[in-house]
């Protein structure tokens, strides 16, 4: 997948990220495009998506989920 491929998901699950269940996409498709592509910015996505990422300094994620 390209850029444009992944921005495209972000997009459309950006409309929807106060749903929880568009935020647990969202960190599934993460995992999934990390796993594909050695390049991928998970950050980066998850930013797109509306969702905030921080990388602890322990080297654990901390994904802020907010919603209903």
């Amino acid at each position: 997948m390209t850029r444009k491929d992944f921005q495209l998901v972000a997009d459309i699950l950006k409309v929807h990220v106060t749903s929880h269940t568009a935020q647990a996409m969202a960190l599934d498709f993460a995992q999934a495009f990390q796993k594909t592509n050695p390049r991928f910015d998970k950050k980066r996505f998850l930013d797109a998506c509306g969702l905030e990422y921080v990388r602890l300094n322990n080297g654990r994620e901390l994904h802020i989920i907010e919603g209903n």
